[in-house]
């Protein structure tokens, strides 16, 4: 009978529904999916207190219209925007924080659960969702240095995202950054890890081309002093002030 169509087609909705509901996550997600249930077991009511008609058969009801979550779109179809202006601040030396500045204009204007920030030890993931339509993305790994995953944090605000990353510190400081990302490969970061006395090497070399004259004097030293063969210790705080 049509009627009895009717309900087993509102009981299948219902069932994938109540299935999709299991799988959610996202709160967006899980409020469209409860107002999309609410509503087909109205009509799964609706439908089983009307009276049997045989002669015509009752226009078949629209099914609910569900809205997909632009975010979750954007997830499954990796529709990405890749941002590929941003600001760097590596922030004074001994610091404790670096920071990337994104602008994106009215990002402050749209649900703060579109905004996401995902950190590794050597990675950090943005991504803004529904803005003006679009769907932006900031990914950046194989980082110069690697972070401290609990001390990093974002803040959105009007016409930009801060990201904060938190620096890990080393036995004499906290790591010095000249660059967002190395310039070094994964494989040979990894690498010059496993040989303490590169990576000493490699230290005295940043500060040496981002130092002043007084530090790159007292580098100049250290790194003569490694060529002949003598042990090679990071040049004191002190040495190296004016």
């Amino acid at each position: 009978m049509p009627q009895r169509t009717e309900e087993a087609d509102l009981s299948a909705d219902l069932e994938e529904l109540e299935m999709l509901m299991n799988l959610a996550k996202r709160e967006s997600v899980k409020a469209v999916l409860s107002r999309a249930i609410s509503s087909v077991k109205t009509n799964i009511e609706t439908a089983s207190a009307a009276p049997m008609e045989t002669d015509e058969p009752p226009p078949t009801p629209l099914a609910p219209s569900i809205v997909v979550p632009s975010y979750a779109t954007a997830l499954s179809e990796g529709n990405w925007t890749s941002v590929s202006t941003f600001a760097f601040d590596a922030g004074e030396y001994n610091s404790k924080s670096l920071s990337i500045y994104v602008t994106l204009e009215g990002v402050g204007e749209i649900d703060k659960a579109n905004v996401s920030c995902d950190f590794t030890k050597d990675s950090f993931d943005l991504k803004v969702v529904g803005l003006s339509n679009k769907n932006y993305r900031l990914f950046k790994d194989n980082l110069a240095h690697e972070i401290d995953v609990s001390k990093c944090k974002f803040t959105v605000k009007k016409d930009k995202v801060v990201i904060r990353l938190g620096k890990k510190k080393g036995e004499y400081s906290y790591d010095h950054w000249t660059d967002l990302t190395s310039k070094k490969s994964k494989e040979a970061a990894s690498k010059a890890k496993k040989d303490p006395s590169a990576s000493i090497m490699d230290m005295m070399k940043d500060m040496y081309d981002s130092g002043d004259d007084q530090m790159k004097k007292t580098i100049g030293e250290a790194m003569l002093k490694s060529r002949s063969g003598e042990k090679v210790e990071p040049p004191a705080v002190g040495d190296m002030e004016m």
